[in-house]
């Protein structure tokens, strides 16, 4: 038997551990800790988790702001095989799990690392195929990232601002629309900090749950990732999930897929920025072009 933690701290991704019988889980701020929550609620060494022969327990460490088992706080106490905890302000689904169904669960990991591994080698091959790469980089992160829609943003010198260059739907039954829908509170956060953000719980956050947006749109999970050259952003893509009532909530997007999320960017954005050069270098050369014909024909004429 294992168990499996999935912390959700605030504004940041999901991150998952694995608990083998045997051995203890320290969670805390402090870099030595098995799981490392970088957040101001949690104390440095907060709680311990581990096996003691009958069943799994937890035991706090004297934090400052308690750990609490399914709402009631908690000193050393026995966990039930399913469970909710939450250590200062961060919540984390306990769950345990037999060797084999522990097993399909890290293959998830080993498919998703296969897929973005494909991803990379298709855009490779597509990247001169004009609109056709923007679309596959934004299919490429909803697919990643377990989401039911995105969109890619660029800046347009000629408008002085960002306009949609691709969108996806990948529900059949919703509306086929360019125009950005998603959450605009959270594509301006990006593109303001140049940071990745991902929220697994979107009416969990104040800044996040009372935008139009998302009341309208019924998110419950979004990420959305920067595209910058080094020295500015350029351009976001964003994607998020929509569950309907009574829906199941689906995978969280974990630290994990973020890590894969920002490889599969950061490859993407060197042919978006090699595509983009192309574009600058061509207008002009073609302008050249057809002024040196225009001076060669003047100067033909001339000389007859």
């Amino acid at each position: 038997m294992q168990a499996r933690l999935i912390a959700y701290p605030p504004d940041a991704a999901a991150v998952t551990r694995w608990i083998p019988t045997g051995e203890r889980l320290t969670i805390g701020r402090e870099p030595t800790c098995g799981l490392v929550i970088e957040h101001p609620s949690i104390s440095r060494n907060h709680a311990e988790i581990h096996f003691d022969g009958e069943g799994w327990r937890v035991r706090d460490l004297g934090s400052k702001n308690g750990t609490f088992v399914d709402g009631i706080q908690a000193r050393d106490h026995p966990l039930p095989k399913g469970c909710w905890l939450r250590l200062g302000d961060c919540h984390i689904d306990f769950g345990v799990y037999d060797d084999e169904r522990a097993a399909q669960q890290r293959d998830r990991q080993s498919r998703q690392r296969a897929l973005s591994q494909a991803l990379t080698r298709q855009m490779t091959g597509d990247q001169g195929q004009g609109d056709s790469l923007p679309a596959h980089v934004l299919r490429g992160v909803v697919e990643l990232a377990g989401c039911s829609r995105g969109f890619m943003l660029l800046s347009d010198p000629k408008v002085g601002d960002f306009t949609v260059r691709a969108s996806l739907q990948m529900d059949p039954d919703a509306l086929d629309d360019r125009a950005f829908s998603g959450s605009v509170g959270a594509v301006q956060r990006v593109l303001g900090d140049g940071r990745p953000l991902v929220v697994n719980d979107v009416g969990g956050e104040q800044w996040l749950a009372g935008r139009a947006s998302v009341i309208t749109g019924g998110m419950t999970t979004l990420v959305c990732l920067p595209l910058s050259d080094g020295h500015e952003v350029f351009g976001a893509i964003y994607a998020d999930r929509r569950n309907g009532p009574g829906a199941p909530a689906g995978e969280p997007i974990t630290d994990f897929e973020l890590e894969l999320l920002g490889a599969f960017t950061e490859s993407a954005t060197l042919y978006l920025l090699a595509r983009r050069a192309m574009q600058s270098l061509d207008a002009p050369r073609w302008r050249t072009i057809l002024e040196r014909q225009a001076t060669l024909a003047h100067e033909a004429d001339a000389a007859r």
